[in-house]
């Protein structure tokens, strides 16, 4: 419980630098995402440019709190700090233009993947005037304003400020992303600024919604609904040319004979060989459990690349990358998957009644390996 005296003791800032944590945190996720082969579909491609922009939205938020409520503040309290406000002020306005450009290579990028390279030079930009700037703010301005302000005066800051102007669902998105990942200290310090019932229902409740959100953009185990894996890779090494391994595994009828669950597959419509658009029709088998999935190929650039991505009836998707680089010796072989959509509902029963899918790491090595002695077979 918070006493009249607890609010006439030097302000507690160190909220800000949990609130900066926060944002160094999903700035490194989204180089994260973008930076590794395969990247971005186009569900995650989306979420990450949405996220990215909301985060330069809180950002220029935070900084116009501080600059219009905070700091003038500080400066009256504290006449010697001018220099050091000063200092943040044009800190905060040097960091404007790469907000403005990430903005733009973000926008972009919602609409494009080829902007992709873009984001990623708008965030090193970003970073170069951004995290520097964070680190002063933290270690030299913070201790200032603790000096300065009271705890009354700092959590009005906050409250009406940053708090208020929040609709319900916007409290809650935004103090989920600010404790993502936090502290059991650092978490409590920010359940502090927030009143009672709210607070009740941001964790047990409002969680679900934060976790599906961020697993959109990152799709990564931390925030996964489900217990199959989210993709895998392998690869392996043929003594054979890029193009001598292009021409089996582009004939894709000839699956069933290098892939352990695939047991053949079937040109669909007009298609008859691999190429952007074309579809098949492949028919698989593990243990006792037998289906079909209608293919389309996404990629097909021979003969480096061929992709395909499934078409689940139940809402299951998922997509297969192949990746053929040249070395002196033959063809660096590289296989991802990974799981574009899939019901949680499925997912337990895939999990339940199909083990093999729990790790599928060993047996899709030795469909590179089956694919690589074929190749080498026929070369020979």
């Amino acid at each position: 419980m918070t006493t009249s005296a607890d609010l006439e003791r030097p302000a507690d800032t160190r909220v800000m630098g949990i609130v900066h944590s926060a944002m160094r945190r999903d700035l490194r996720r989204a180089r994260s995402a973008l930076s590794a082969w395969p990247y971005p579909f186009d569900e995650q491609r989306v979420a990450i440019a949405e996220h990215l922009l909301w985060i330069m939205r809180f950002l220029r938020h935070l900084h116009e709190s501080e600059d219009e409520h905070l700091y003038p503040l500080v400066r009256d309290h504290d006449p010697a700090s001018a220099r050091l406000l000063d200092r943040m002020d044009a800190d905060h306005r040097a960091v404007v233009p790469a907000m403005d450009r990430l903005v733009d290579a973000a926008v972009t990028y919602r609409a494009a993947a080829e902007a992709r390279a873009d984001v990623l030079a708008a965030l090193d930009e970003l970073e170069a005037v951004l995290l520097p700037q964070l680190e002063r703010e933290e270690r030299q301005m913070m201790p200032v304003v603790s000096a300065a302000i009271t705890e009354g005066e700092w959590r009005h800051w906050a409250d009406e400020y940053n708090v208020k102007p929040l609709g319900p669902i916007e409290l809650f998105d935004e103090g989920l992303f600010i404790v993502d990942g936090a502290s059991p200290d650092d978490t409590a310090a920010i359940d502090d600024i927030v009143s009672a019932g709210p607070r009740r229902l941001m964790l047990p409740v409002m969680i679900k919604r934060y976790r599906k959100a961020a697993f959109r953009r990152w799709r990564t185990a931390e925030f996964s609904p489900l217990r199959v894996p989210l993709g895998g890779r392998n690869e392996v090494f043929c003594a054979a040319p890029p193009d001598a391994v292009w021409a089996v595994l582009a004939d894709v009828p000839r699956v069933g004979e290098w892939s352990h669950e695939c047991r053949g597959a079937d040109w669909l419509g007009d298609s008859t060989r691999a190429e952007v658009g074309a579809r098949f029709r492949g028919s698989n088998k593990s243990g006792p459990w037998r289906w079909r999935r209608v293919c389309t190929c996404t990629v097909a650039d021979k003969p480096r690349e061929l992709v395909w991505v499934t078409d689940g009836v139940l809402g299951d998707n998922s997509e297969w990358r192949f990746r053929l680089r040249a070395t002196p010796d033959g063809t660096c072989i590289e296989q991802t998957f990974r799981v574009l959509s899939l019901p949680v509902w499925l997912d337990r029963v895939i999990y339940r009644f199909v083990p093999a899918h729990r790790d599928r790491s060993r047996a899709l090595r030795g469909d590179l390996e089956r694919l690589a002695q074929l190749v080498e077979l026929e070369s020979s």
